[in-house]
């Protein structure tokens, strides 16, 4: 009687642990999940949300997965992650699977809280990445635990998620309608979990929020949310929004014998090979491009899911808050982060830094970001005022280090900020509230410190509100990255909850039309800059280039948001 006292002891403590919700799909069971504060929160992992795909349902629209009661869904471990578009991202820990469409919910109260929702979409190039990477115990610790619900998903990835040949039977953007479907699911469950159908607030990071912006507005989610959190990523960047995936769909239908003068039976041939081939061919044909689109699949124009261009959608859709934002060196990562080379063609070798040169950036601007084929008559008046801006302004002759960090601003600039500045420029012209921050702060890393480049990356402020570390970890002396990243947290968090960013102690303006730009700069500490950042690029790429270039060629090469220029003069 003894021993069955101590074990009854031992067991309560864990039965307890366990977190039970009603939905009407069927009961989900969970696990209670104490922040390093000692709040509770509730977690669920591995929520199914859409069907388990048979051989015919590769590169078609998802499905809504079925009910499942009377069986009781066991939520406590993360799904399977999508498959990723190469076999050297695959790891041994991990379990991968075409069935892979999961959501993750963490919540810090159940029914009857009406709580405002943040739903995380990951990066990855829309090419590798999974929900889990980014783990639930920091987004509970930073996020949940302030009265939200938090929200990751999976999506297919690669070419399992936006395959396509160009036409109505293959339109791909399969990644995309996952992204829809699990926002529908939401609209059903969330409820149970404490959360307000009509307080969402949709985010990602890097593709993730290319994602974001792209579901803002779709007619088939942009009524499912009311909010926007972009983090590094545009829906008008190059490598967001292009039907080069359906050139690079077409090489790897080829490659495996499946191109076809037929859709469907190019369709039928590449559903009937197996997933480790279709990654295999992948790794045959190279896994990037040497290109500013660096990325080989990723959403294109349709016709179904964007049916009209983007600013012709923003009319129509309805406004969000939105709260965008890159950091300061966005692209270094890409091109000084070696083991990234197989997701971008832009990659410097380090024993290339030290040589770059002069006429190295030249050869890059005249072979692949300004070529004869795309700009025409255009190429020589294109390439003069980028060479004028990235060689020649302030240059300093001989120095390898100012030629790799002007390189790395002009890939910062196509990839990420460019495209930020257009999508803001849409929003304003829509009368749609956003407001505007660049982070600044460098995390402290020894490799770091060895850089030709130094600032904010890619991805910095991951660390700090998930279980992502990124690339690189972070040091846990690092007391500046601790101020930057509650500094961040707080204003995503407010912005969650009200809609506005604006903290006690800082006071955070949207973007206005004689301010279009100004931003709140962030690092250790937070203030206000009224013009733009790196305003010379911004009036080169919105002024400037559209002067010698037109912008619907630059949307057909470069930049798809060209079109919607507005030219500010206060710039």
């Amino acid at each position: 009687f003894a021993g069955m006292r101590w074990l009854l002891l031992f067991l309560l403590p864990s039965l307890s642990l366990c977190s039970l919700v009603e939905t009407s799909f069927g009961d989900i069971e969970g696990f209670e999940h104490l922040t390093e504060k000692g709040i509770p929160t509730h977690v669920f992992l591995g929520i199914r949300y859409g069907q388990a795909p048979d051989v015919h349902g590769r590169f078609k629209k998802p499905e809504m997965v079925e009910k499942w009661a009377p069986f009781l869904h066991s939520a406590k471990h993360f799904g399977a992650a999508c498959i990723p578009f190469t076999e050297s991202f695959l790891s041994h820990e991990e379990n991968y699977s075409e069935d892979c469409l999961f959501m993750n919910i963490i919540t810090p109260s159940l029914s009857g809280a009406d709580l405002p929702v943040f739903v995380f979409i990951h990066g990855g190039g829309y090419e590798i990445g999974a929900s889990n990477h980014y783990g639930y115990k920091k987004l509970a610790e930073r996020v949940a635990s302030e009265g939200i619900v938090v929200v990751s998903i999976n999506y297919r990835l690669g070419p399992f998620g936006f395959f396509s040949l160009g036409d109505s039977i293959s339109p791909g953007n399969m990644g995309l309608w996952d992204q829809t479907l699990a926002l529908h699911f939401l609209h059903e469950v969330l409820p149970s979990f404490g959360g307000d159908v009509n307080r969402i607030t949709v985010s990602g990071h890097s593709a993730g929020s290319c994602s974001a912006s792209a579901l803002q507005y779709s007619p088939h989610s942009n009524t499912l949310f009311s909010q926007s959190v972009l983090m590094s990523g545009s829906t008008l960047a190059e490598f967001a929004l292009s039907n080069a995936v359906v050139e690079e769909s077409k090489k790897l239908a080829e490659e495996l014998g499946c191109l076809s003068s037929s859709t469907s039976k190019t369709l039928s041939c590449m559903q009937e090979r197996t997933a480790h081939e279709i990654i295999q061919a992948v790794d045959k044909l190279g896994t990037t491009r040497w290109h500013t689109n660096i990325l080989k699949f990723h959403p294109r124009f349709d016709g179904d899911f964007f049916p009209h261009s983007i600013e012709r959608l923003a009319k129509s859709s309805p406004r969000k808050r939105t709260l965008s934002g890159v950091t300061d060196q966005e692209s270094a990562i890409f091109v000084l982060y070696e083991e990234l080379s197989f997701i971008t063609g832009l990659n410097l070798p380090r024993p290339d830094w030290s040589s770059y040169s002069r006429e190295s950036l030249v050869d890059f601007i005249e072979t692949v970001v300004v070529t004869d084929h795309e700009h025409h008559d255009s190429a020589a008046s294109f390439r003069r005022h980028l060479v004028d801006f990235y060689v020649e302004r302030d240059e300093q002759k001989g120095d390898s280090a100012f030629y790799v960090g002007r390189f790395t601003n002009l890939a910062s600039d196509l990839q990420f900020l460019i495209p930020l500045y257009h999508e803001v420029q849409i929003k304003l012209a829509n009368n749609w509230p956003t407001y505007l921050y660049i982070l600044h702060h460098a995390a402290k890393d020894s490799w770091r410190d060895e850089l030709p480049v130094q600032g904010s990356f890619h991805g910095d402020e991951l660390a700090y509100f998930t279980d992502s570390t990124g690339t690189y970890p972070v040091k846990e002396d690092d007391h500046e990255f601790e101020s930057f990243g509650a500094q961040f947290t707080s204003a995503l968090v407010n912005f969650v909850k009200k809609g506005d960013p604006s903290t006690p102690s800082f006071s955070w303006p949207p973007v206005s039309k004689e301010r279009p730009f100004q931003h709140a700069a962030i690092s250790a500490n937070i203030s206000l800059k009224k013009e733009a950042f790196r305003s010379e690029a911004a009036r080169l790429w919105l002024d400037a280039v559209p002067q010698s270039v037109s912008g619907e060629l630059l949307r057909k090469s470069r930049l798809p948001g060209a079109e919607a220029l507005i030219v500010h003069t206060e710039l």
